[in-house]
C-alpha cells in the first residue's frame, strides 16, 4: 500500500492511493467462502455450492466492496497521520484518474482534497463587541404575574353568561326527527366565530335554551364535530341550525397572590411575600433576558470574526463539487446562486475550529447536557412551570438527548456556547443598557 499527495496549491492537492491485490484478496476470499457456507442455490444442498460458481456469482461485488474499504481506510488514515485540515472529504478525481482494471495486480485511485486556509482568530482586550443588557421594566413585571396568575387559575361555577364562559350542555340537531344529539356537548363563548350568536347567549342562564346556526358559529369542521360528538366525517347534511340547553357554566378565573400561589409556583419555602414574589419574577424575566442578551452578542462577535476573515480564500471550486456530491437535489444553479451564504458558513465553521485549538478547549459531554439542561428549563417555562429541581430538569434533558436530531443541535450549540465563552474573555465588551423596543429594532436591520 502506497499513499502519496500531489500539492497543487496552497488550497487544493490530490492524493493517490496505490492498491495491490495483496491488500484485499484475502478479505473477499474470507467472505467468498462464507457466502459458500450458507449459499442456497438449486441443484445443490446448502453450504454445497461449488466455490467457483459463488466466486463467479459475487466475486465482482465482494471486490469493490473491499477495496472501497481499504482506499477509505488508508486515505482517513493517511489525513490523520500528516494533520490535513481538509474541507468536506475527498472526491475521486475526474480529470488524471486512469481507467481502472479490477484485474491488475496494481490499481492507483487518485481523490482530490481542499485544504483548509489559515483564519485569522486574534483577538485582545483592545477590541471592542457591544453587549446589550436589556432594561427589566415594572410594567414586564406585573405583566408576567399576570400571565403566572391566568396559568394557576381555575373555573368557577357562574350564574350567567357573558362573553367567555365554558358552557356545558345538551345539543340537538333542529329539522330532524333523527338529527344529531348530544347530551355532553360543551362550547366556549370566547371561541365562537359569529357575534350573533355570542349575543344570543349573553345574559342567559343554566336551564335555558339557545337555537342558533352551528356552522357559522363552528366553522372549523373538527372543532363542529367535537361539539356534536360526532366523527367529522358524519357533518354531511347536518343542519345547520342546533338547540342547546345550558346545563353548567364555568368561567376561567385567575389565580389571586399568596403563598399557595408562591409555593406552587417556585416551591415551598422559596418564596413567602409579595414583594419576595415579584423579585423572583424580575429575576427569572432577567435570566430569560440575559439569554436575549447572549444571542445578540453572538451576531455581533460572528459578524466582527468573519469581517476580519473577509479576504481569506477559499477552495470554492472544489466545495461547490463537495456540496452536489452531499445534496444529491442540489443542482450546479442553485449552488451558484447560494453560494455566497455556503462560503460565510464554511469560513465560519473554520473560525470555530481555529478559536477552539487556539485556546485549547474542547466540548464534553457535560457541556452538551448543560445545554440540554437550558433549552428544557426555557420550553417549560413558556409552560409556567417554574422553580424545577437539579433532578427534573436532568431527567427532561436526557430525554432531549434521546433525540438524535435534538442531540445534534445541542451539540452545535454547545460549540458555539465554548467558541462565544473564549471571545467573550478575549475582547473588551462594551456594555450598554437598551429597553426592549430599542433591542428589538436592532434586528429590523
Amino acid at each position: 500500500m502506497n499513499v502519496t499527495k500531489n500539492q497543487i496549491d496552497e488550497l487544493n492537492a490530490t492524493i493517490t492511493v496505490e492498491v495491490c491485490k495483496a491488500d484485499y484478496a484475502a478479505d473477499v476470499e474470507k467472505q467468498l467462502k462464507k457466502y459458500q457456507q450458507s449459499a442456497q442455490i438449486p441443484g445443490f444442498r446448502k453450504g454445497k455450492a461449488p466455490f467457483g460458481m459463488i466466486k463467479k456469482m459475487y466475486g465482482d461485488s465482494l471486490t469493490g466492496e473491499a477495496i472501497n474499504n481499504v482506499l477509505a481506510t488508508n486515505l482517513n488514515k493517511y489525513i490523520k497521520e500528516n494533520d490535513l485540515n481538509i474541507m468536506g472529504q475527498p472526491l475521486p478525481n475526474t480529470t488524471i484518474q486512469k481507467p481502472i482494471d479490477m484485474e491488475a495486480e496494481t490499481m492507483e485511485f487518485v481523490y482530490d482534497i481542499a485544504l483548509a486556509p489559515a483564519m485569522n482568530v486574534e483577538l485582545s482586550k483592545r477590541e471592542k463587541v457591544v453587549y446589550y443588557t436589556i432594561d427589566v421594566t415594572e410594567e414586564m413585571v406585573n405583566k408576567q404575574i399576570e400571565m403566572i396568575c391566568q396559568q394557576n387559575g381555575s373555573l368557577v361555577d357562574v350564574d350567567e353568561a357573558t362573553d367567555v364562559e365554558f358552557i356545558k350542555g345538551e345539543v340537538v340537531e333542529l329539522g330532524k326527527e333523527d338529527g344529531i344529539k348530544n347530551e355532553e356537548a360543551s362550547l366556549s363563548l370566547y371561541y365562537l366565530k359569529d357575534e350573533e350568536t355570542k349575543a344570543a347567549f349573553k345574559g342567559k342562564k343554566v336551564g335555558d335554551v339557545v337555537e342558533y346556526d352551528a356552522l357559522k358559529a363552528h366553522p372549523n369542521p373538527t372543532d363542529l364535530a367535537a361539539m356534536l360528538g360526532i366523527k367529522k366525517e358524519e357533518l354531511e347534511g347536518f343542519g345547520p341550525m342546533v338547540s342547546f340547553t345550558i346545563k353548567e357554566m364555568k368561567r376561567h378565573q385567575s389565580a389571586t397572590l399568596g403563598e399557595e400561589l408562591y409555593a406552587r409556583t417556585y416551591g415551598a419555602e422559596v418564596v413567602k411575600t409579595e414583594e419576595e414574589f415579584k423579585a423572583k419574577v424580575k429575576s427569572d424575566i432577567e435570566s430569560q433576558l440575559k439569554g436575549h442578551s447572549e444571542y445578540r452578542f453572538t451576531i455581533d462577535a460572528k459578524a466582527k470574526l468573519l469581517k476580519k476573515n473577509a479576504d481569506v480564500q477559499l477552495p470554492e471550486e472544489f466545495l461547490k463539487r463537495w456540496i452536489l456530491a452531499v445534496n444529491e437535489k442540489m443542482t450546479a444553479e442553485e449552488v451558484e446562486k447560494d453560494f455566497e451564504g455556503f462560503r460565510e458558513e464554511f469560513k465560519w465553521q473554520l473560525i470555530k475550529s481555529a478559536i477552539l485549538k487556539a485556546a485549547g478547549k474542547q466540548v464534553e459531554d457535560a457541556d452538551v447536557k448543560a445545554c440540554a439542561r437550558e433549552l428544557a428549563a426555557a420550553q417549560l417555562q413558556q409552560y409556567g412551570l417554574y422553580g424545577m429541581t437539579d433532578e427534573q430538569l436532568d431527567g427532561f434533558a436526557d430525554r432531549l438527548l434521546q433525540d438524535e436530531r435534538q442531540r445534534e443541535g445541542l451539540l452545535d450549540r454547545a460549540v458555539e456556547n465554548k467558541v462565544f465563552a473564549v471571545v467573550k474573555e478575549s475582547v473588551k465588551l462594551d456594555e450598554q443598557s437598551i429597553s426592549m423596543e430599542d433591542f428589538q429594532k436592532l434586528f429590523e436591520k
